[in-house]
């Protein structure tokens, strides 16, 4: 085993001792060192002392971006115990479902924030520093994390990830990437998303300094280029669908910049904006598209995406070979595997699975079938996503087997939005696509059978029990629902309604 990899807070609290006076993180204008930040962590975690908050025990992160959420991150880690993020966007609904769902001991959150689950105690994270403890003793099969993904039969389950199966990922990753101390990685994306794990331990790791990325300069596409130059940022990572924004805010204005690695992932690469963002760039960083379901331990699968895979846009999408610690196979329908060149659905074994979902065992005995494929019997995860093995080893995408789409990198069950409005008085049927307009963002329609209401408080609905990523844009009244002639939904004649 890599000592230097022993564990996530060990590998943080080694940098505390070797450079306590590093920056670990820029938020705006407010610079925490690495010993700021271990000091931080340690007045946390004398509250969960306080509460009596033993290792396993799992603890809500109901914060907005900021330096402190990282600290609580590290705090939660350090004393043995498993961080569930919480939204503060989410319906209050959606919320109080995870916290139950989830068993919360306690929950971090920003002063005075309205944390709508009375009988969980918040800890209010302020920033106060303590005496630096040393990080407590965890098995590696303990979680690091418990985070929600959206649910085909209307309710979230909780992914439960082992810590063994995060530090698995970052060995695999150093035999592919070179980061190191001088590297300055963006936090981009939303603590409730798996790529944030990447993001937040990525840079503490090794040593590196991490750049909060507020929601508004995310969305502020010239904003966040100047962020990434004026921080020296050398590691992006970004979701496709809104990549193309900073592609474009950089042919308006071009600035140079430290990229070393632009790590895409959560969607398919988009071709076209890549290209262009090479012809402003020359080049110089190292464009990764990486795969790999919130099951797998954000990826599971990586390749380099170079000139030439851009100009090939006559076939699918390549998303690259597994990790060393990764295990594969294309499965047919039949449960058969299948060689290269064949079709069927990707499954993945080895260290780089999580343990399950949180009280759904028949769920987990479908989704997580321990069986011989051919090299013995294993764990795997039957990812849903359709591939087809090249002779290199590579894979590419070809689509999902049923429902699931991704739209900005969140993972969506159509189910989980049509038991909803199936519930809306009036609504007698529902069924949800997305439509992508010319040149524009994903969106999701909903197709209606019955006499609904108007689309403002179908809306209304939906906000109350899903998050703004999961209510549909548009919604659209029918007669009736398209069938095949197995009698199940038509999606592909629905999708071509207008």
């Amino acid at each position: 085993m890599d000592e230097e990899l022993r564990s996530l807070s060990s590998a943080f609290h080694r940098h505390v001792t070797r450079r306590p006076d590093a920056v670990a993180v820029t938020d705006g204008d407010v610079t925490v060192t690495y010993a700021e930040l271990a000091a931080c962590a340690s007045g946390i975690r004398a509250s969960f002392a306080a509460l009596g908050l033993a290792p396993g025990d799992r603890v809500g992160i109901f914060m907005r971006r900021s330096w402190k959420v990282v600290a609580a991150v590290v705090a939660v880690v350090g004393h043995g115990c498993t961080y569930v993020p919480l939204d503060p966007d989410y319906p209050e609904e959606r919320v109080r479902f995870m916290a139950g769902d989830s068993e919360l001991r306690a929950v971090c959150a920003d002063p005075g924030a309205a944390w709508p689950s009375g009988d969980v105690p918040a800890v209010e994270v302020d920033g106060t520093p303590a005496p630096v403890e040393p990080p407590a003793a965890r098995s590696p099969e303990v979680p690091t994390h418990v985070i929600y993904t959206s649910g085909s039969t209307g309710r979230p389950k909780g992914v439960a990830t082992p810590e063994g199966a995060v530090l698995e990922l970052f060995r695999s990753a150093r035999e592919r990437f070179s980061f190191g101390p001088g590297d300055v990685w963006t936090w981009f994306h939303s603590h409730c998303f798996d790529f944030s794990v990447w993001e937040i331990w990525g840079p503490l790791v090794h040593g590196g300094r991490l750049v909060v990325v507020p929601p508004a300069t995310g969305r502020d596409p010239r904003r966040l280029l100047r962020t990434l130059a004026a921080e020296r940022v050398t590691v992006l990572c970004q979701v496709p669908s809104m990549f193309k924004y900073l592609a474009w805010a950089m042919e308006q204005e071009p600035v140079p910049l430290a990229l070393r690695y632009l790590i895409f992932g959560g969607e398919a690469i988009d071709r076209d904006t890549i290209r262009r963002w090479m012809d402003l760039t020359g080049g110089r960083e190292e464009i990764v598209n990486i795969y790999g379901p919130t099951e797998t331990t954000v990826f599971a699968t990586c390749t380099v995406v170079d000139r030439q895979a851009v100009l090939d846009t006559s076939s699918p999408t390549n998303i690259g070979r597994p990790l060393r610690h990764v295990r594969t196979a294309v499965v047919a329908e039949s449960g058969v595997p299948v060689g290269a060149g064949a079709e069927g659905e990707l499954w993945v074994g080895g260290t780089a699975l999580a343990a399950g979902y949180l009280k759904r065992p028949e769920l987990n005995a479908e989704r997580f079938p321990v069986v011989d494929l051919g090299d013995g019997e294993r764990r795997w995860y039957r990812t849903g996503d359709l591939v087809r093995r090249l002779a290199d080893g590579s894979f590419q995408y070809l689509g999902r087997i049923d429902s699931q789409v991704k739209i900005r990198g969140f993972r969506i069950e159509l189910g989980e939005i049509e038991s909803v409005l199936r519930g809306v008085p009036g609504v007698s049927d529902a069924a949800v696509v997305v439509r992508t307009p010319p040149g524009g963002e994903p969106l999701l329609v909903a197709y209606l059978v019955g006499e609904p209401p108007e689309p403002a408080a179908l809306r209304a609905v939906c906000g109350r029990s899903l998050p703004a990523h999961m209510v549909p844009a548009r919604f659209r009244t029918v007669a009736a629902l398209p069938l095949n002639p197995n009698g199940k939904l038509d999606r592909l004649a629905l999708e071509a309604q207008r």
